[in-house]
């Protein structure tokens, strides 16, 4: 599809600036409490995922996949949900594995690849419930996710599943790995490494063979380092190489079948320049590439305040647009 001349706007001039945007967004932004109901839900590997629901009773259901380190409680899913649920949709927030409050049972946790549980997530929900409509939309990390599922399923993703939403997407990960280790980004890399490590560590006081070479302590390291002696050996690979080749979505995406929305600000700091799909959206029709000048990193904020933000509302125009 042609690429979309975006709409986005930044009422306040604060909001041209990409930190204070990725910053305001994620931190200061205020958002009541969620009713959630908690869900368990037991992976054919021995390990579990905690889904957290807010149900409406509609026949329509989105799919929160939020980035790194996030869960159905940050800011961004707890926005899209409300807005969702509001319009009469069911709304579904998935906690990765370790990120619902709980240490997860096996080596392996969540990661920029991990598409197999999203696949699992749909399947059980398909099979428990009737839902007529499913959406996913993924946040940086999940937004990798939700793509990478989708172009891996192609023409044989559910017919449920009418449709996949991602902001701020890094689909490149050795390149936005390395841009994350720039030094304008070091305070998000040091607010990244203390939680990352301290799962680490926990980690490898349980299996201290497998995780041999990963000595990270706090808010040590970068994400090079990090994928290298931990996420890779934890999840299987054999190198970082292999887990970078593996996890990034880009290559996906020319299999993706159904209207799919790709949302990612020219002034993100957190992706690298080949983050945004342009070859793609332009050989696929079934890609929406839409790049607005401001933003930051899900961020996307207009003003101070705001009820509703600009992402859950550009989510469901484009949903509007695009089920019939």
């Amino acid at each position: 599809m042609p690429i979309i001349d975006s709409q986005f706007e930044v009422r306040n001039r604060m909001f041209r600036n990409t930190h204070f945007s990725t910053i305001y967004a994620s931190l200061l932004r205020q958002l009541p409490r969620i009713p959630f109901i908690r869900e368990r839900l037991e992976t054919p590997d021995g390990d579990f995922l905690d889904l957290d629901w807010l149900k409406k009773g509609g026949s329509k259901l989105v799919v929160i996949l939020p980035g790194l380190e996030g869960k159905s409680q940050s800011r961004y899913s707890k926005a899209a949900i409300r807005y969702f649920n509001r319009k009469g949709w069911d709304a579904l927030g998935l906690n990765y594995r370790g990120c619902s409050g709980e240490p997860n049972r096996l080596l392996r946790g969540y990661h920029m690849g991990a598409s197999d549980d999203v696949k699992l997530v749909i399947e059980y929900t398909l099979q428990k419930h009737d839902y007529q409509e499913i959406v996913l939309i993924g946040y940086s990390l999940g937004g990798n996710l939700a793509l990478k599922y989708a172009g891996e399923e192609g023409l044989n993703i559910p017919k449920t599943v009418k449709s996949v939403i991602s902001f701020s997407a890094p689909m490149d990960i050795q390149k936005s790995d390395e841009r994350l280790n720039k030094w304008y980004n070091w305070h998000y890399l040091k607010w990244f490494m203390f939680p990352l490590n301290r799962k680490a560590n926990r980690k490898k006081r349980q299996f201290p063979e497998a995780l041999k070479n990963y000595h990270g302590f706090f808010m040590s390291g970068n994400f090079v380092y990090f994928d290298t002696n931990f996420t890779a050996p934890a999840n299987g690979y054999k190198t970082v190489q292999d887990y970078w080749k593996d996890s990034s979505c880009q290559r996906h995406l020319v299999n993706i079948s159904i209207p799919t929305l790709v949302v990612s600000s020219l002034n993100d700091t957190f992706i690298s320049k080949n983050c945004y799909p342009l070859e793609a959206a332009q050989q696929n029709p079934n890609i929406f590439l839409e790049m607005p000048k401001h933003g930051g990193h899900c961020g996307f904020i207009q003003g101070f305040f705001e009820k509703e933000s600009w992402m859950e509302k550009r989510a469901f125009r484009f949903l509007e647009e695009q089920i019939k």
